[in-house]
């Protein structure tokens, strides 16, 4: 009898601990299934996102908004997050970040264009966002250990993030912190492996026509040259290439052209600025006149003792002679306020302002 009872109990308690078994199965792939439909509702909504902007770039100056989709052990998307700096920082920063943040904008508006060639909009996971740079999101941009500008990080599928973590321990091979096109494309390829994003630089083409041209304008600028020296204007036209060289190596021309650098740049009011307040960074205007102001002076100097000591009229000659002195000295004072300006450094010779 005793024995009965026993097994019956042991009968009871296995069904129980079956049925118990069951019922937590049952919650674990409820909350599982729950926590899937909130990715694919984040999912959908960065789609929404992107489709705000014609662009697809989505522009974000929320933390709170990015926490929703960066959070979690795995996502059905790729983030593709960089750093942008707010209008009124790049106007205290140099050129050369206000070219990195324009360039990298464009790079990821480039790399959205490719992408949506080959993936349709509808299906698209892999999402490009530009996050302000502000008090609210500065809490976020330490936890991915962002420290520089540009730098642009990537949170993919697969990557387990929890904002009770100090940081996201986002790999170092998962960080980009350069600005070009071809160097962000070759990026996601490296990262993703889609094989769509194909940075190939321009090849330039050489034709018979390119090098039949370029030949026949080497042998008439030697006819030309032979033509002068003839004449006895070959030294003249040396002198004149020498200023030339001179006007363009001071003027910084090269490196602009190199860098990109723009004519003039424009204020906070939209004002075209010509002279940029960073030692390190010029406009082509501003080099090009800082150049002329160097003949200029030089030009002045020469006039006193190759131009006007062979003026016979009296008057003509003082009066050069004192135009000649204060455009030179103008000038001159000119370059030293922009050196001391650009550069917060005065200069002095022996204890004397120059």
């Amino acid at each position: 009898m005793r024995t009965t009872r026993a097994n019956s109990w042991k009968a009871v308690a296995v069904v129980l601990s079956i049925a118990l078994a069951c019922l937590l199965a049952d919650q674990g792939q409820h909350a599982q299934a729950k926590k899937t439909n909130a990715k694919e509702k984040e999912l959908e909504e960065l789609r929404s996102l992107s489709r705000e902007e014609p662009s697809g770039l989505i522009y974000s100056k929320s933390a709170s908004q990015m926490d929703q989709f960066i959070d979690g052990k795995q996502r059905p998307y790729n983030l593709v997050i960089s750093v942008s700096l707010t209008k009124s920082m790049l106007e205290n920063e140099g050129m050369k970040t206000q070219k990195h943040a324009k360039a990298i904008e464009q790079s990821m508006k480039d790399a959205i264009k490719v992408y949506r060639k080959a993936v349709p909009q509808e299906e698209g996971d892999l999402f490009f966002i530009l996050l302000e740079f502000n008090q609210e999101t500065q809490p976020l941009f330490q936890k991915m250990e962002i420290q520089s500008f540009p730098t642009t990080v990537v949170i993919a599928k697969n990557n387990v993030i929890s904002k009770k973590e100090p940081t996201f321990k986002i790999p170092h091979d998962m960080r980009f912190i350069k600005s070009s096109k071809k160097d962000f494309f070759e990026f996601l390829e490296d990262t993703f492996s889609m094989g769509v994003f194909d940075a190939k630089d321009a090849k330039i083409s050489i034709s018979v026509f390119n090098i039949v041209v370029g030949y026949s304008v080497l042998i008439v600028l030697g006819r030309l040259l032979w033509m002068f020296s003839q004449r006895g204007l070959l030294v003249p036209l040396m002198a004149i290439g020498s200023i030339v060289v001179f006007w363009v190596s001071t003027s910084g021309i090269i490196k602009c052209i190199i860098h990109n650098l723009p004519m003039v740049i424009q204020d906070s009011k939209g004002n075209p600025q010509v002279f940029v307040h960073d030692s390190r960074n010029q406009t082509i205007s501003e080099g090009c006149l800082m150049s002329t102001c160097y003949l200029l002076i030089a030009a002045c100097l020469s006039s006193f003792t190759f131009v006007f000591p062979y003026v016979k009229n009296e008057g003509i000659k003082n009066l050069g002679l004192y135009t000649a002195f204060v455009v030179g000295t103008l000038s001159y004072l000119f370059v030293l306020d922009c050196f001391e300006w650009k550069s917060h450094m005065r200069t002095r010779i022996y204890g004397w302002n120059l």
